[in-house]
């Protein structure tokens, strides 16, 4: 490959992660399995009820399951912030419906 141009390593796109809205920040590898740390790329921080601008709450942890990358299972620890209005108390977790199904 004498014209090859090369980039920086990229997990975020390697694992198309970006396609889901997610991006990786951290990976731990063993023998058997993968666990890929990530974050959602959007901040959905505006009121869903009244419009105000939401204040961070917290932040919670989704665990999906993502294709496997060679022979291992691979896992995705989805880091979720949670909003709160200040106008009307309404709370509200980052959107993540491209990654998955919303939970109930």
């Amino acid at each position: 490959m004498p014209d090859a141009t090369f980039t920086a390593p990229d997990l975020t796109t390697f694992t198309r992660l970006n396609e889901l809205g997610l991006e990786a920040v951290g990976q731990h590898l063993t023998d058997d399995h993968a666990v890929l740390v990530c974050r959602v790329t959007e901040p959905d921080d505006w009121c869903h009820q009244c419009g105000a601008h939401g204040a961070p709450r917290d932040t919670v942890t989704r665990r999906l399951a993502h294709e496997p990358f060679g022979w291992r299972p691979t896992t995705l620890l989805v880091r979720v912030r949670r909003y709160r209005c200040p106008e009307c108390g309404h709370v509200w977790r980052q959107n993540t419906d491209a990654a998955a199904e919303p939970t109930r």
